[in-house]
């Protein structure tokens, strides 16, 4: 399975509510930024997922532009501070080849620590419209392996 991670985009401070925080024009650039180094990448994506808060959504709206045959699944499971292990558990349900998930830290980024060290003690931080390409022959902890990243 290749599973691809995404951070949103740089985020306004303040908002009504942290769902409810818009990306910043910045965001909007370095999202439309990386997700032209991807489609160098050409990968074929069968099943994508976003958290349902405001900034997620408009990260996978630009995603959208460029793989227009992507529809989005909306997912609590890739809410800021939902469980990482709960998360693991849903990506094992998923039977498709590749997918794309889009989310926040600190969860993205412990995700990523737990798929490729097995552990929460190391630090894999993912910066606001970054993409890691993890390749897993198993969805277990530390059974991955980071084939590409991609920054702004």
């Amino acid at each position: 399975m290749m599973i691809y991670l995404m951070r949103h985009g740089e985020a306004e401070q303040k908002a009504l509510s942290d769902p409810a925080r818009e990306l910043t024009r910045k965001g909007v650039m370095d999202n439309r930024s990386v997700i032209a180094k991807l489609s160098q990448h050409a990968p074929e994506i069968d099943r994508a997922l976003t958290s349902p808060y405001q900034r997620a959504r408009q990260t996978c709206s630009a995603l959208q532009v460029s793989y227009p045959q992507l529809s989005f699944e909306v997912s609590e499971a890739l809410e800021p501070e939902a469980g990482v292990y709960d998360l693991l558990d849903e990506i094992e349900k998923i039977d498709v080849m590749q997918v794309f998930l889009i989310s926040h830290n600190p969860l993205i980024s412990n995700l990523l620590a737990l798929l490729i060290d097995g552990t929460l003690a190391t630090s894999s931080d993912m910066g606001t419209s970054h993409i890691a390409c993890v390749s897993m022959d198993i969805v277990a902890p530390g059974c991955g392996k980071v084939l590409y990243t991609l920054s702004p």
